[in-house]
Order: C-alpha cells, then sequence, then structure tokens
C-alpha cells in the first residue's frame, strides 16, 4: 500500500519560493523514515513549498517577514480560488503516487490551505489523515473544518504506524492511540500515545525521500520538548514538556552520514565536471548552504552539560566543517558556553527576545530579563557568532509604551538581525484562550493565524495591531539601513 506525506503550500503563496528561503520538511522526514523501517507501506514525501507559480518573480536579497506582509492580499486571492492552478498541481502531484491515504501536516495558518486540498482529495476517492499543531489542539474542529477522515495528535511515529496496520490489515480503530476519527457520522478521541521516552530508538531521517538541492542547507533536532512556559507557545502540547534528549553519539552518527552524503555529492560534480563542456558546467548545481546545519530544537542550551559534551565531540569529530545555526535562550549563555560553540563554529544563534517590557516578559511568563538579551548580544559578538533577536508584538496588556521599549531594548543590545512577528494566538496556548472569545468552530480564515501580518485581536488591545506592526516594520528597517552604515 502506498502513503504521501503532504506539507501544504503556504508560504510559497506568498512568493517565498528561494531555496534561500526555506528548510526541508524534518518532521515528515521523521514519520515517513520510521513507517518505512517498520511496515510495507511504501512512502513519498510531497512539499507544496515547491512549488512555483508562473506569475511571481522569486523575491531577491528581501526579508521574508516583508515579502509575507506585502504579499497578504495575492495570498488571500489563491485562498479564495479553489480552481486556480496551484492546487491543480498540489492535486496531479500527490495523486501521481497512487496513494491509498495521504496524511497532511497542520499548523493553524494553513487550515485553509489544507480544506483545499482535502475536499479535492475527498473528491477523487483518497482518504486523509491530518496531523501537526492545530490538529492537535482543536482535532474535532480540524476535521469539521477541513472534512478530513481522521487526525493523529501529538507526537506522531508510534500513532500513525499502528494506524497503517489498522487499515492494512481492516483492524478496528478504536485501539490505534492518538487517533481522532469518525464512526457512524460521529468523531471518536481515542486514548492518548505514550510519549517516546528513548528517542534515541527512532531511525535517523532518511533524507534521500526528499531532493535536497530545493532547499538551505541541513535540518538536525537533538531533543524534543520544553521545560519552559511560554504563554504563547504550543510545542508542549506535542512534544510535552519534559526535555527528551538524544545521546551525543546518535548525534554525531547522524551528521557523520550528512558530511559523507555531501562528500559522495562533490565526488559527483567533480566527476561530472571533468567530463562535461562549458554549458553543461553550467547546469551542476550543488546543493544551496551544503555546509549549513540548522539546529531546530525548541531550547538546544537548556542542559549546559549535555550542550558542552555536544560541542566538544563535534569539534573531536571535526565536525566543524559544517556551520552551524540554532535557537538559544539568552539566559543560558555563558563565556564558556559561547566560546565553545565558536569552536564548534555556530556562525548564527538565534534568541526569543520576545519584548523588552519588564510588565509583558512577567506576564508572558518568558523567565528572562533584559540584561540576559544585552549580555547575551555582548557575548556573542565578543565571538564573531552574529546574533539575530526576534521580537513580538501584540501581547496582551501591551501598550505602545512596552512597545518602545522593546525598540529601547533593540538599540541598546544592537543585534545584528532582528525579526518583528505579530502575536498570533495559536490553539493550545494560553494566550488563545485569554483573548479569543469566538467558538473554535466558528472561526473562519484561519488564514489569518500567522506571525507575519494579519490580526486576530486587535480589539483586546486598544490599538490597531496591524498598523502598529507595519510601525515596527519600518523601525526594524531603518534599524539594519543604521547597523549598515555603520559597518
Amino acid at each position: 500500500m502506498k502513503f504521501v506525506l503532504v506539507r501544504p503550500p503556504f508560504y510559497s503563496l506568498f512568493g517565498l519560493c528561494s531555496p534561500k528561503m526555506k528548510t526541508y520538511p524534518l518532521n515528515l522526514l521523521y514519520l515517513a523514515t520510521y513507517v518505512k523501517q517498520n511496515s510495507d507501506w511504501e512512502v513519498a514525501i510531497f512539499d507544496g513549498e515547491n512549488l512555483i507559480l508562473s506569475d511571481r518573480p522569486l523575491p531577491v536579497n528581501t526579508a521574508p517577514e516583508l515579502v509575507m506582509n506585502s504579499e497578504i492580499p495575492r495570498m488571500k486571492k489563491l485562498l479564495n480560488n479553489p480552481d486556480h492552478e496551484i492546487w491543480n498541481m498540489v492535486e496531479s502531484q500527490i495523486v501521481a503516487h497512487k496513494p491509498d491515504l495521504v496524511g497532511i501536516t497542520c499548523n493553524s495558518g494553513n487550515m485553509d490551505t489544507v480544506r483545499i486540498i482535502v475536499k479535492r482529495l475527498k473528491r477523487i476517492g483518497i482518504p486523509v489523515v491530518l496531523g501537526g499543531s492545530h490538529p492537535t489542539a482543536l482535532p474535532e474542529q480540524s476535521l469539521f473544518y477541513t472534512s478530513a477522515d481522521m487526525a493523529v495528535t501529538g507526537e506522531g511515529e508510534l500513532a500513525l504506524l499502528s494506524l497503517l496496520k489498522a487499515l492494512e490489515s481492516k483492524a478496528d480503530l478504536s485501539s490505534v492511540p492518538s487517533l481522532v476519527w469518525k464512526r457512524l457520522g460521529k468523531i471518536v478521541i481515542n486514548h492518548r500515545a505514550e510519549l517516546i521516552s528513548d528517542i534515541d530508538s527512532l531511525p535517523i531521517p532518511d533524507r534521500s525521500l526528499i531532493d535536497r538541492r530545493k532547499y538551505f542547507g541541513e535540518v538536525l533536532l537533538t531533543g524534543r520538548g520544553c521545560p519552559f512556559n511560554c504563554a504563547y507557545c504550543a510545542s508542549r502540547n506535542i512534544w510535552g514538556k519534559k526535555t527528551r534528549l538524544r545521546s551525543v553519539g546518535s548525534i554525531i552518527q547522524e551528521l557523520s552520514e550528512i558530511r559523507s552524503d555531501i562528500g559522495k555529492l562533490q565526488k559527483k560534480d567533480k566527476d561530472v565536471s571533468s567530463s562535461a563542456s562549458l554549458s553543461d558546467n553550467a547546469m551542476i548545481d550543488l546543493r544551496p548552504g551544503i555546509w549549513v546545519v540548522k539546529v531546530v530544537d525548541d531550547t538546544f542550551t537548556v542542559v549546559k552539560s549535555r550542550t558542552m559534551e555536544l560541542l566538544d565531540t563535534i569539534i573531536n569529530n571535526r565536525l566543524n566543517c559544517f556551520e552551524f545555526t540554532g535557537g538559544v535562550r539568552a539566559d543560558t549563555l555563558d563565556e564558556k558556553l559561547v566560546r565553545k560553540m565558536k569552536e564548534a563554529n555556530f556562525k548564527r544563534v538565534t534568541l526569543g527576545v520576545e519584548s523588552g517590557s519588564p510588565k509583558i516578559l512577567k506576564l508572558i511568563r518568558k523567565g528572562e530579563s533584559n540584561d540576559h538579551v544585552i549580555r547575551a548580544v555582548k557575548m556573542l559578538r565578543e565571538e564573531g557568532i552574529m546574533s539575530h533577536a526576534f521580537f513580538m508584538i501584540g501581547f496582551p496588556g501591551e501598550t505602545k509604551e512596552d512597545i518602545e521599549l522593546s525598540k529601547k531594548l533593540i538599540l541598546e543590545a544592537q543585534p545584528d538581525h532582528v525579526e518583528i512577528n505579530m502575536v498570533t494566538p495559536y490553539p493550545g496556548t494560553d494566550i488563545f484562550t485569554q483573548i479569543i472569545t469566538e467558538e473554535p468552530n466558528n472561526i473562519d480564515r484561519w488564514y489569518r493565524w500567522f506571525h507575519q501580518g494579519l490580526a486576530t485581536h486587535s480589539e483586546a488591545l486598544g490599538y490597531d495591531l496591524d498598523e502598529a506592526y507595519r510601525e515596527f516594520l519600518e523601525f526594524a528597517r531603518d534599524y539594519h539601513v543604521s547597523r549598515q552604515n555603520v559597518s
């Protein structure tokens, strides 16, 4: 039997199709590899973010959040036309695999995209199972909204494999953990599967299932779960609050395999170059960012001793041939750790600062201070590691004075790059419960639920969030220009 895993197009609807602007769907690679190694199902991956529309030139050297904010009308136009060529492309490329089942990963912002795809697949008799953050938080609403047949909630590997085996043997679905399904017209929610305690037991993702030339760099996950309790984050709904870390040996094995893959690719490129004409050479295209590895943990540095051990082992195995980038908490950094990150060849670090207002930081339970941020950026700068600071605007209780405090912190800390996002009350977060009074089943236009530009709760703030967001983006543009002029 054949199973296709789908990342639906969302960012590509804004024209963000350049490889430099996307990473491959590691979550789908984990699922596909697990199914492939533990069942007889044939598995394929379709990534809708790789679709390029003929009417859209690729943006060049433009910050993604600026592109998205300016291209919102175009995105809405595509979603309002279920007969547009992009949906024909999605359907034809999925159907080409002749699947017996299609699985779609969902976040809140792409639920309208998912609804279009599901209706097309159902029309030709292909059953669909959903997964991801939105179905985990709102399983019944997800099935109602999209008309999908089933959803898997939480961590997906064990539940998905159990589902596929049940479908293959035509067994009763009531025994499948974490499954939400329909029986006699009613939605049934099965018991939740236990989280995988030893994530080393999961196979290393099979990256041959995708064409990595369509993406920028490599993606690495070294742990699941986050011990913190930020009011705006829904990560704990899937991964839980306990951090489950992979062993250092497992991570080193994965990095070594990636290095070996690159070596084979470069040898092949060299062989082709030596026998090809000049015009042929122009067609040779190594993966963009081929030596870049993006660590996508929620909290890479949360256990300092383990982080130091991993960095030491990377250095000792000469895996600092890679250029690493990843997110950290400012309050987990110290001079010793930052120096070790530099030695391991970390080139760029992202910091979830969120706000410069002590009042807001307390309300969202961030657990960090402005002093943590200023000190962290300074340490990174001294070691030559680029700092990328994320800020958000639109927290409950936030005033324009709080926004000014965020701007003040940016000017004082002087990170290399700042990214301004809009607070989005994702289902499963405390902020959603706090400010969204509408019943989830009555919410339409889920495309508003994304960080780069459509307010969902201005009436709860006392100011126009869309306008304030655009003003903050202008501030960030001016800040970057001023830094370039100084350098």
